[in-house]
């Protein structure tokens, strides 16, 4: 006689309603936590890319060749997260700033210079070379390792 087996209809469920409703509570509290400090930060991002949006003329740009001709000099050089920038004099300040003017989600390196005289560039996208002059601010941006230079600056020692 072969005997069958029989369902278990007794059986707990691993979930129930509680579950999911403490689930879904935690879900969007999570969700709402994020976007609160996605719009608090992003205040804060907008206002650090205007204080750091420096326009002005571009830095005259030199050769490689006309580098190494002239044996123009950049003693002074600091890594900046994988990038090494190097110029002859002055002060430098930094700061990691948003893109798309504090909206964006990637990452822009600026820096400004007071007097630097030459600068140089080592990033992944290759070397570059300037040369603002005696006595002349910079500000130097990389956005995705291409920079840009501009013959001007908020930086001064007085303002360190």
């Amino acid at each position: 006689m072969a005997t069958r087996l029989s369902r278990d209809y007794g059986a707990v469920r691993r979930f129930g309603m509680p579950h999911v409703i403490a689930a879904v509570i935690a879900l969007t509290a999570g969700i709402g936590f994020l976007g609160y400090e996605f719009a608090r930060d992003r205040h804060a991002h907008i206002a650090t890319a205007k204080a750091w949006d420096i326009r002005g003329a571009p830095c005259p740009e030199v050769s490689a060749a006309a580098w190494q001709a002239r044996r123009l000099k950049a003693p002074k050089v600091f890594d900046y997260d994988g990038t090494l920038l190097g110029r002859w004099s002055g002060d430098a300040s930094c700061s990691d700033v948003k893109d798309k003017g504090g909206k964006g989600f990637g990452t822009d390196k600026v820096c400004q210079f007071t007097n630097p005289t030459v600068l140089t560039v080592v990033s992944p996208a290759g070397s570059f070379y300037y040369e603002p002059g005696v006595s002349q601010p910079a500000t130097l941006s990389l956005h995705k390792d291409i920079p840009r230079c501009v013959l001007a600056s908020k930086f001064t020692r007085e303002s360190e």
